[in-house]
Order: structure tokens, then C-alpha cells, then sequence
């Protein structure tokens, strides 16, 4: 029988996996949904447990991120989502009041990006969303984009010298495509959260994918996205299904991807 942890009601399982080590995740968020069903501590806890040392953090509205990262400074990465509430995720590309309220919280010093942010094609050219860019360069943030191929060009286009993560690595954007944006674009990283189509039928990396990922090991990084409360829920589940592919790849590409990719784009901060 598996374990399981409850909090507020909330059921949360643990597998015992057997090829179990520790990783770092580049797209969690907690977000309000989940602020009282899962205490801040015990959400720390939760990734100590799932084998999670380092994660990049996002959350509507930021304060998620905020709570977490009082918390454990040297296990949370903070990133900046340009969303006060829901309903901005669909406006906020053409919403001046954003530039301020990103200025105001990228000055307390705790962020170490912008995004998770939905940016699409017909929206990719709007003055704020050049504004964030800029924002970013500004102050040397990289960017976490949930974007189409166009908008993620641009994007690098408008500001070469920030790093922007594409989450999903485009869900099922074409293998080849994603190479050659790889191959012209040094500054293009990407999260694998719901890149599902990598796999067969069995859960085997297939070749396209496997040779991607072994020649550009230092490009890619886990996600687990909790965006809901299932998520949570499953975290090992998923965490275990990402160890599972890892283990298909060379000692070294697993290594890059699982851990050190995060820890060199991010530096852990250093507690006194």
C-alpha cells in the first residue's frame, strides 16, 4: 500500500520509487487554489518527499511564490508571472497598469524571472510584452514563456541576451523545428512538462527525441507544473514517470537535465 500524506482534507500519495535521486524542476507553481488545502511548510515538505531539491517557482498571484520562498530561500527560485489574479492571464499583454506592478515587485530583489506567462502569436507584438522583455534585460531575469513557436522567436528576437525558457517545449511542436531554434538561438532553453509525444506507446524516448536530448543536454530541464490541485496530488507520480525517461539517457545528459542545468542558470543563494 502506498503512503499517503493528508493535509486540509487533501490527499497526496507517495510512491516508493526504486531509481529514486534528487532533481531540480523548473515549472511549479502554487498557486491561491491550493494556499488552503497545502500550508506553505508542508508544500516545502512535499517537495523534500517527491525528491525535488530546487524549483523554479510561479504562482497567481505571486504571494504563492512569495510564502515559499520565505520559507527556503536556497530551494526556491522565484519567478515573476505578470498575473495579479486569473482573469490578467488574458489581458495582461495589453494592460499598461502591468509594467508598474512588475517594476514594484522586480525591486525587492527575490526574482529571478518573469513568467510563467501565455503569449501568443496575434498578442506577440503588443507594447507590453516588449516592455516585459525589456524589463528582463534590464535587469537580467530570464523569461518562462507558454508560447507558440512564432511568439517564442520573437521573443528571442526582441531581446537576444535574455535566456527564455519555453515551457512545454512547445507541447507538440514539431522535433525539427525545435532543433534548428536550438542550433540558432543560444539563449532558447526548454522545460519538458507535458512534452508527452516524446515517448512511444511504451514510455521509450524515441530516437528523434533521444538523440535531441543527448546533444543538447545542457539546454533541457524538468517540469512538473502543478497549475491544480491534481497535480499536487500526483507530484511523485510524476516525478517518477520524468526518472523513468532520465534513466534512458547517458549518465552525463541525465545529470545536465536533472540537476545541473537549473543549478548553473540559477546559483543557489547563500544562507548565513
Amino acid at each position: 500500500m502506498l503512503p499517503r500524506l493528508v493535509y486540509a482534507g487533501f490527499f497526496l500519495l507517495i510512491p516508493l520509487a526504486a531509481n529514486s535521486y534528487e532533481i531540480n524542476d523548473g515549472h511549479i507553481h502554487y498557486n491561491q487554489d491550493m494556499w488552503s488545502k497545502i500550508r506553505p511548510e508542508n508544500i516545502i515538505s512535499y517537495l523534500s518527499k517527491s525528491d525535488i531539491n530546487r524549483a523554479v517557482v510561479s504562482s497567481t498571484p505571486t504571494e504563492g511564490t512569495e510564502k515559499l520562498y520565505r520559507l527556503a530561500p536556497e530551494r526556491i527560485i522565484p519567478f515573476l508571472r505578470p498575473y495579479r489574479n486569473y482573469r490578467d492571464r488574458y489581458t495582461y499583454f495589453s494592460d499598461p497598469t502591468i509594467i508598474p506592478y512588475l517594476e514594484e515587485k522586480i525591486a525587492s530583489g527575490i526574482y529571478r524571472g518573469i513568467g510563467e506567462f501565455h503569449l501568443y502569436s496575434k498578442n506577440k507584438n503588443t507594447p507590453v510584452a516588449k516592455q516585459i522583455m525589456q524589463l528582463a534585460a534590464d535587469h537580467e531575469l530570464a523569461i518562462s514563456a507558454h508560447s507558440d513557436y512564432e511568439t517564442i522567436l520573437a521573443l528571442l528576437n526582441y531581446q537576444p541576451e535574455v535566456r527564455v525558457i519555453w515551457a512545454h517545449c512547445g507541447m507538440d511542436h514539431p522535433v525539427e523545428d525545435i532543433k534548428t531554434a536550438l542550433q540558432q538561438y543560444p539563449n532558447l532553453f526548454c522545460e519538458l512538462s507535458f512534452r508527452y509525444n516524446m515517448f512511444d506507446d511504451k514510455d521509450v524516448l524515441i530516437p528523434e527525441w533521444n538523440s535531441l536530448l543527448e546533444k543538447h543536454a545542457d539546454r533541457f530541464v524538468l517540469g512538473m507544473d502543478t497549475y491544480m490541485p491534481r497535480r499536487w496530488a500526483n507530484l511523485p507520480e510524476h516525478v517518477e514517470f520524468a526518472r523513468n525517461w532520465l534513466d534512458q539517457l547517458s549518465p552525463q545528459a541525465r545529470k545536465q537535465i536533472a540537476v545541473e542545468n537549473i543549478n548553473r542558470w540559477f546559483s543557489p543563494v547563500t544562507i548565513n
